[in-house]
This record gives structure tokens, sequence and C-alpha cells, in this order.
């Protein structure tokens, strides 16, 4: 096959799927990336981001972007790195906090976390200690008051959980972490709340908080796969540190060979749209969450959860038939079975219009 076959081919394949611009994909917390992050994505497409004795530049990019987000986090001495994800940022976190903490095991994680934990607890030898929800569907704080003790290697919480985009009581998770790690999960929220007036505190800024992870690859812009990870200082990093004997500086990240596209994708979108450009998004996609649950309310279909990112979960009557009816009429979306409920993600993609147009066809099946 030549070139154009090739293009062509996958182009036949790709149509097979949805396009964010189709307006239809309420389920994703992804949005097509910027075409400068694109285009930076494929100026560095050839760097491992590993070899810095070959492509020096890379290092200063990636500064860069830890820089920034230290800015935005509250922290001047931030460190971290550009991952694969959200899933490779939580179980690095947690193997700081081993290296920490080497003779505890109980790691408290509230029944809302990501499913990534159960992969770090096995990798790691942990034992889950399952935190249960509230009335909100935020972590107990009575029950982790009740779980933390001095075998406690660390406690998680969620800034945007997978199912209902709830953010956890973090601070005040962060006032019964003294002497245990505390790790945020903000792969979803961390390109949120920073832009939003007065929303939960979950950064730095919170003297406990050890790690955070973010996602520029969701609300960020950035192509897929693009996660980072951030720790409070270098210090975290001096346990992690390896040696390979066929390179001449220590290793501190999880994964050894890295896309440097990733990291320049990621430098070029957090430079293209800066604070403001991030504020008036998100500020956009809270609107049509706001107008979303006005309809909604209007319909009488239950929100389980007030929305503090834009992110809505619901539970119609006949749920399951409703669900089926919706993807049906072409509407691409996501039940979740514990808390029984479909999910919408309120990106940059869905618009006023389509929000009016899915809630057409949601009175239609009603």
């Amino acid at each position: 096959m030549d070139e154009h076959e090739i293009i062509d081919s996958l182009k036949r394949i790709r149509s097979q799927d949805m396009l964010y611009g189709d307006g239809r994909i309420l389920s994703s917390v992804s949005t097509k990336p910027l075409d400068v992050a694109v285009e930076a994505y494929n100026v560095f497409s050839d760097v491992n981001a590993l070899d810095v004795h070959v492509f020096k530049s890379i290092e200063g990019i990636e500064y860069d972007v830890v820089s920034w987000f230290g800015g935005l986090l509250n922290n001047k001495l931030i460190a971290g790195y550009v991952s694969s994800g959200g899933t490779e940022s939580n179980i690095y976190a947690l193997w700081a906090a081993k290296k920490l903490y080497p003779k505890r095991k109980k790691i408290l994680v509230p029944e809302s976390a990501h499913y990534s934990f159960l992969k770090a607890a096995d990798l790691l030898d942990l034992e889950i200690k399952w935190i249960p929800l509230d009335r909100g569907f935020k972590a107990d704080i009575p029950s982790i008051k009740e779980c933390i003790d001095q075998d406690t290697l660390a406690v998680v919480a969620t800034a945007g959980t997978s199912a209902l985009g709830v953010v956890d009581p973090i601070e005040a998770i962060n006032n019964l972490c003294k002497e245990t790690f505390f790790h945020v999960d903000a792969a979803f929220g961390g390109f949120v709340l920073p832009f939003l007036d007065g929303g939960p505190k979950f950064d730095f800024s919170l003297e406990n908080i050890d790690s955070i992870t973010v996602d520029p690859h969701k609300m960020g812009f950035v192509p897929m796969p693009s996660g980072a990870v951030f720790l409070r200082d270098e210090s975290y990093l001096h346990k992690l540190g390896i040696s390979p004997t066929y390179l001449p500086f220590k290793t501190y990240t999880l994964s050894g060979s890295r896309s440097g596209g990733a990291i320049a994708a990621t430098w070029a979108a957090i430079k293209y749209l800066g604070v403001g450009g991030y504020k008036r998004i998100v500020a956009e996609c809270m609107k049509n969450t706001r107008i979303l649950c006005s309809e909604l309310g209007r319909l009488g279909v239950e929100i389980l959860a007030e929305p503090e990112l834009n992110f809505v979960g619901i539970r119609p009557n006949d749920l399951e038939e409703i669900w089926s009816s919706l993807k049906a009429k072409g509407w691409n979306i996501l039940m979740d079975k514990k808390t029984r409920s479909i999910r919408i993600v309120v990106m940059p993609h869905v618009s006023g219009e389509v929000i009016r147009s899915f809630i057409s066809d949601l009175e239609d099946v009603i």
C-alpha cells in the first residue's frame, strides 16, 4: 500500500466512529484537541523524553509545563512530569507513598474512586479499605476518621468522580492526614476547578496534600495520551530515582520511554489558551451545564448530585429503557451500574444547541 491508500483506509475505518464535532457524544471526558497542540505533538513525535542526553530541548519544555502547573496549583516548589494518563499518575503517587512509608500497606479509598486504584493496590501489594459515601456521593468523613491510623499508608480523594463528577470534601480530609500520605485524583477536575470562582479547594495550598493527578487530555484540549502527576517538592523524587547503567543520569518516572509529543502538545495548549482562555471555556461549559439541569428539572428527571463541575448524573424513571432509547436515537451515553445513573459530561463540544436537541429526544422517550 502506498501512503495515500494507507491514509484513505484509515479514514474509512475512522468514519465508523462518532466525531466530537457531531455533537452526539455526551459520555466522554475528552474532546477534540487543539490544532496547535496536534501540530506541536507532530513536531516532537520522534522525541523520547527519557533520552534527554539526545533530546535536550524536551527537558526545558517539560520544566515549563510543570512550572505552569505550579502556579495553577499554588506551589512554587512543585515537582512532577507528563505521564500517559490518570492510571499511571495514580499508580505513581502510591508508589511515592510506599517509598515514604515502606512498612505501611493500608490505603483508604472512597467507593467512588477510579478503578486505577485497584491496579495500584495489586501492583504495589497494598490493602484497600473502602470508604463509603455520604448522601451527596462524597467520601464519608466520619468513616475516614474511624479508619485512619498509624498503619495507614495513604488516603485518596477525587476531584471529579468518574460516575457523577463529584468532588470529595478535600479540605476536611486534608485536616485528617497530618501523618499520612494524601493523594488527590483530579484527572478531570484539575482543568476545571482552578478556573472556577469560588470552587472547592483541592490544590497544594492545603498543607497535607502530597500529590495530585491532572489529565491535560481531558479538559486541557491535548491529544491522547497526556496525563500529569505532581508532588509537593523534589524531596519525593529522591526516593524514586533509578540509575540505569547505560544512561548518564537518574530517572524518576514510572514509565521509561515517554512521548516528547505529549509534552510539547501540553506546552502548546497551555501557552495558546492560558488561564484566561481556560476560564472562558470552563465558564461556557458551566453555563451549558446549568441550562441542562434547568431543562432536566422541567422534565422532572432526578439529578443525583448538584453539579460542581460540568458533569451531570441523572436517574430517570425506567432508566435502562430510556438509556436504550436514547442510544437508539444516536446519543453516545453511558450508564453507571453502581449509582444507577446516566452520566452526561458537558464538554466544550456539547453546545447549547446540542443540549436542546438532547432534551427534545429525552422528552420524546419519556
